[in-house]
């Protein structure tokens, strides 16, 4: 089944409905979803999660049967968006890091497509 890896940025302009890109992500991740399966890896969990006070507030955006997830850690994955972020907090620069690291997990994915913000630049 074909599907698509959505990246964190999308799911970031609806949770936070950024005036600029809310609509254009939700309208976007709908029609990804009328082609197939959604799909998050523990890398976008991470970076998802910064925005949320606890685990439950993000299992309930990302709704697992809505997303479908890589069968990774997804604790270590909060934990990791959590060290990021103290990371940040003290004067850490790389905005990337997890971008990297998930980049690499996409290509390893049987996936077809990874839906993210950049294809709204084309």
């Amino acid at each position: 089944m074909s599907g698509f890896l959505i990246d964190s940025n999308v799911l970031l302009d609806i949770a936070t409905n950024d005036p600029a890109w809310a609509d254009w992500s939700a309208d976007q991740l709908s029609a990804c979803a009328c082609h197939g399966a959604l799909t998050i890896n523990p890398i976008i969990y991470a970076e998802v999660s910064v925005g949320f006070r606890s685990i439950e507030e993000v299992e309930n955006f990302l709704d697992p049967q809505i997303f479908l997830r890589n069968p990774l850690p997804y604790d270590a994955g909060f934990l990791a968006g959590k060290a990021f972020l103290a990371y940040r907090r003290r004067g850490g620069t790389k905005a990337y890091c997890l971008v990297l690291f998930n980049l690499r997990l996409t290509e390893q994915t049987s996936l077809t497509s990874l839906f993210s913000c950049c294809r709204r630049l084309s």
